[in-house]
Parts: C-alpha cells; structure tokens; sequence
C-alpha cells in the first residue's frame, strides 16, 4: 500500500512539472515550414530547408518570431506585423505573396487563429 502511495504522489509531481512545457507549445505557436527556393524574411536569408517558427514572447508581443533550422539553430529573430483573415482554419498556414514590383510579404497564422504575422520577404 504504501508502494502505491508513494507511485501516486511521485507521478502526480511528475505531471505537474512537465505541464508547462507542454502548454509552452501552443503559447509559442511553434510552426514547421520547408522551403524549396531561398527566401529572406527581412534581414534573414533562409536557403531551402526546413524551419521552425516560435513567437519569441508570447505573453508580451506577438509580432517577434524566432527562426530555428533543422537542427535547431536559431537563424533568426525577425519583428513583423498584425495580420488579419477573416476565415480561421484548423491548419497553420504560411503564405508568399508579391504584387507588381512591390516588396512581397509572408504571412504565419497559425490553426484556430484569425490573428497571425506578416513580414516583408525580398
């Protein structure tokens, strides 16, 4: 009885230590994207990969996204902007868009948002 016990109360301190990390990942939006051409976002020139795609302070500002390679490098800190669509789908989008000669734009939402970040790509 005791074994019991003392199994109970060492897995429910367990789960309670891993619980954070567990909603970290949806705090953070950690979102994956494969490039097959090269791509800068701003500053930061991607070659074709894949990436990882974090908001860098969830709780205070939604427009700071940390980039991460494959092997889990940082690559990258870029601040970008609100977007905005007016549908919400169940799966995190990345777009590419360019009109005429203008700087062309990559927009993140991730699933279930109609909120997301919109940075200018070159």
């Amino acid at each position: 009885m005791i074994r019991f016990i003392t199994t109970t109360a060492v897995l429910g301190l367990l789960s309670a230590c891993l619980a954070p990390s567990i909603r970290a990942d949806s705090q953070t939006k950690e979102s994956h994207l494969t490039i097959y051409e090269p791509l800068q976002v701003q500053n930061t020139v991607l070659a074709p990969g894949h990436y990882v795609f974090t908001l860098a302070a969830p709780d205070r500002n939604h427009a700071v996204v940390n980039i991460y390679n494959a092997a889990g490098a940082r690559v990258g800190v870029v601040i970008g902007s609100q977007a905005y669509r007016a549908h919400i789908d169940d799966k995190t989008v990345f777009t590419v868009s360019q009109r005429g000669n203008q700087p062309g734009t990559l927009k993140w939402f991730y699933a279930g948002d109609n909120f997301g970040v919109e940075f200018a790509v070159k």
